[in-house]
């Protein structure tokens, strides 16, 4: 590519295929860019791919209706993050204006490309799905499930949602098998402060003067989906620790940005071997270190799951992590029913694309 000449096709379907390589198995960025080539085609009067803002906006609402439907969640990073995908090292107006000209000859052939490795991505999550719920206690290894996700390029940028399937579904099982309690109360000697702030105690503590405390069983939750720019909390118990889990590489500056964003004085900080050393050194040497109540491993996650599955306990424990594991992926990962059909609705199914796509 030259100065006086814009990307050649094979230059602009080598970013199209960095940037799907790269994405987790969402493939929000993918998805984005294949509805603003669509529209494009079906609705070429109120779009022009070579300015920005004709579609800047109004691509975040064609993209989401289509996750939506197909994986029933829409993309939850901040805006700035969202239109990020049109930088000049993504896919900038003048690499797409080269993939539009293309898809446009091509009668959609260039979506149907995105959306096929959509849907490799998408089976490739199912096959796993189906593994865990065949899965007993017997021949389930968590280290296969950490080697799967790392050696398979298809869906390595979703390790780290995996790690936190992982961590809750063994945290939430065994604190629950535990019959653990959490019992919040107040001091007989502040019954008349509670009074004086009896809403505000019975929304936020559930406390009243005729009822000074409670119990409850204790849970860990997980917070949500969140992006890959994210350093916020992952997983939090109603017992107190604030739980991270990271198995991106650290170094001290990026472990240091996680505890102190995350507001709690009980952090639990879940990585990879690795990075357990480096954790270590920033704890030793800063004054926030006292906020971390400890540290877990891989190794340890790998031990404690075959404590679990195999262990002393197996018959209390081993149905059900790998049930909540299941399940807890079949919510991370919906496996779209509607790809079938939405193929048919575009005709994708029938369309023939160039061998340069195939």
């Amino acid at each position: 590519m030259s100065a006086n000449f814009g990307p050649t096709l094979q230059e602009a379907r080598a970013r199209l295929d960095y940037i799907i390589n790269i994405s987790r198995v969402d493939m929000y960025k993918p998805v984005h860019i294949a509805e603003v080539l669509y529209y494009s085609r079906t609705n070429p009067a109120g779009l022009d791919v070579a300015d920005l803002n004709t579609y800047r906006n109004p691509s975040l609402r064609w993209r989401n209706l289509i996750t939506r439907r197909l994986l029933n969640k829409i993309s939850t990073s901040s805006a700035r993050y969202q239109h990020d995908i049109w930088n000049e090292t993504a896919m900038p107006p003048r690499f797409l204006a080269v993939l539009d000209l293309e898809n446009k000859a091509t009668k959609g052939a260039v979506e149907k490309y995105i959306y096929l490795k959509f849907t490799e991505k998408q089976n490739m999550v199912s096959d796993i799905i189906l593994l865990l719920e065949q899965a007993n206690p017997e021949n389930f290894k968590l280290a296969d499930l950490f080697e799967y996700f790392e050696t398979n390029q298809a869906v390595r940028r979703s390790i780290d949602k995996v790690y936190e399937i992982v961590v809750y579904s063994l945290f939430e099982t065994v604190v629950v098998a535990l019959e653990a309690q959490v019992t919040v109360s107040v001091p007989t000697i502040n019954t008349a402060l509670l009074q004086e702030f009896s809403d505000l105690a019975s929304t936020l503590l559930g406390l009243s003067v005729g009822q000074s405390s409670h119990t409850l069983p204790a849970h860990v939750y997980r917070v949500g989906v969140t992006n890959a720019a994210d350093r916020g909390l992952d997983m939090w118990a109603n017992f107190g620790p604030a739980i991270q889990v990271k198995h991106l590489s650290l170094n001290p500056n990026l472990a240091e940005s996680i505890v102190e964003q995350v507001e709690s004085d009980n952090v639990v900080i879940v990585c990879r071997d690795n990075d357990q050393q480096v954790i270590q050194t920033i704890i030793r040497q800063i004054g926030w270190g006292r906020r971390v109540r400890g540290i877990i491993t891989e190794n340890q996650l790998i031990a404690w799951y075959a404590l679990c599955l195999r262990g002393n306990f197996a018959p209390l424990l081993a149905a059900t992590l790998l049930t909540r594991l299941a399940e807890e992926f079949k919510k991370e990962f919906p496996q779209s029913l509607e790809l079938a059909q939405f193929f048919q609705e575009r005709a994708y199914d029938t369309l023939e694309i160039p061998l340069f796509w195939q």
